[in-house]
């Protein structure tokens, strides 16, 4: 992994914490610099919808085998960024197909009075990973 395009995202990030949107520093060569190296990217919007179609799709394509093998392979390289592929993988298999159906998970005020709420999906308890 490179050096330098590492030190730009964990630096845009990351400083003892997660670094909030508004507060990031990132220059256009930096950004540019980092994605040519594969670790940054441009962003992008997907629905909620989309994305839970995208997982269902992609998952599919990934065998156990593979999963397996970028594990060991993170154990005997000592590679931490392949680690994450085994759990990645097991919450993607067990993510059930379904449609977003917004929750209210939290609520703004001042003065004492809502100014906005947050939004998550609340597609029921059968949705979670641990029934």
């Amino acid at each position: 992994m490179d050096k330098k395009a590492k030190k730009i995202l964990f630096s845009t990030y990351w400083k003892n914490g997660w670094i909030d949107s508004k507060d990031r520093l990132l220059s256009d060569g930096d950004f540019e610099y980092a994605k040519s190296q594969g670790l940054m990217f441009d962003p992008i919007s997907i629905s909620h919808d989309d994305c839970i179609d995208t997982i269902a799709k992609v998952v599919k394509t990934i065998s156990r085998a593979q999963i397996a093998k970028g594990f060991l392979s993170s154990l005997t390289t000592r590679r931490l960024d392949l680690r994450s592929s085994l759990s990645s993988y097991s919450i993607a298999k067990n993510i059930p197909e379904h449609k977003y159906t917004p929750v209210i998970s939290g609520t703004s005020y001042s003065d004492g009075k809502p100014t906005s709420h947050s939004y998550t999906c609340g597609a029921g308890p059968e949705h979670t990973l641990l029934n």
